[in-house]
């Protein structure tokens, strides 16, 4: 099918909805030069058609096709290939709205949420084994420590696992369990978990065998991870294994144009006047004597007085002015609820 026929059908498609979106990706792997992948749905919110796109004049064209046509393009903003897919798009897109997500934040998400909903939201003092040292794999290790998990590291070599196990301990909260080897595991024990994200195929099954029971979650983050003959054996002991679907976290890659965030920086964050005093609000660093409050356009809570250092100043710090100016907006929020009410 040609470039010109794809697009035509996938517009077709997106003209059934009343907010319609392009979602434009790469892939560090060898990869065709374009490809559609599965359509998005977020029910009652958007539709999104899908492409990996490889090649820098076939990205031009699909750009230059939707532009206008669609509400917003989302562009995978990370390099992996010999393609900026954001600068060309800024280069093309003159009518709809440009926004940029970060893929594999989404799967970090994705597979955090499939593990949590495994488990019933419980990682504490669960064995987790994560397969790989490059980007994903070291995210998902620190991120499921933090849960509580005891992680253990499978890398290339004993040398690489080392160092990528000595620095991802340095993130850690002070009290967490730290990070090992999968070396440090006993022959005995089993786990619960296998995480792998790998750029290819692992090729040590007989490490895992040993380590896996019928309850053990294993996921293929990285897709084809695993071997035919590996999956067909967990399939036989009915041990179930999942490739990651990054569906499951759909709605992260959309916060910045989620109205709940575009509400936050236009009615909750920033400073104002109110009554002629100063107010802040949303982590925004005031002047000293500023009236800290949880909204800048309809307040309902007064944080206290700034200290003009990002701190709010003690009780027994207030002068007199400060006093009248919480007094000031005290009075002026409960005079506004009075008159919802």
């Amino acid at each position: 099918m040609e470039l010109n026929e794809i697009l035509h059908n996938e517009h077709k498609y997106l003209k059934k909805f009343n907010y319609s979106s392009i979602m434009i990706s790469t892939t560090a792997k060898h990869a065709l030069d374009f490809r559609v992948l599965p359509r998005r749905n977020i029910p009652g919110v958007m539709a999104i058609s899908c492409f990996m796109i490889n090649d820098e004049n076939m990205l031009k064209d699909t750009l230059s096709f939707f532009d206008g046509k669609i509400n917003n393009f989302y562009i995978d903003v990370e390099l992996k290939q010999n393609l900026n897919l954001l600068k060309v798009a800024k280069e093309v897109i003159q009518r709809s709205k440009l926004v940029t997500v970060k893929p594999n934040d989404t799967t970090i998400e994705s597979c955090d949420l499939l593990i949590r909903n495994y488990f019933d939201d419980n990682l504490f003092n669960k064995k987790i084994i994560i397969i790989g040292t490059g980007n994903l794999a070291s995210k998902m290790a620190v991120r499921l420590a933090e849960r509580q998990a005891k992680i253990y590291l499978i890398g290339r070599s004993r040398e690489r696992e080392n160092r990528h196990i000595g620095a991802l301990n340095l993130f850690l909260p002070k009290y967490s369990s730290l990070i090992q080897s999968v070396e440090e595991l006993q022959s005995k024990e089993k786990v619960d978990l296998i995480v792998s994200f790998l750029s290819g195929k692992f090729t040590k099954d007989d490490i895992l065998f040993p380590l896996i029971h019928q309850d053990t979650l294993i996921i293929d983050g990285g897709i084809n991870n695993f071997s035919n003959d590996f999956i067909q054996e967990m399939l036989l002991k009915n041990v179930q294994i999942t490739r990651l679907d990054t569906r499951i976290a759909l709605p992260y890659q959309f916060l910045s144009t989620h109205e709940y965030t575009n509400n936050f920086f236009n009615d909750v964050y920033g400073q104002s006047i109110i009554q002629g005093v100063s107010v802040a609000a949303g982590g925004y660093i005031g002047k000293v004597g500023t009236v800290i409050v949880d909204s800048i356009k309809q307040p309902n809570q007064v944080i206290g007085i700034a200290d003009g250092s990002g701190g709010v100043k003690k009780s027994e710090q207030l002068s007199e002015t400060d006093r009248n100016r919480l007094h000031q907006i005290e009075k002026f929020i409960s005079t506004c609820n009075k008159t919802i009410i």
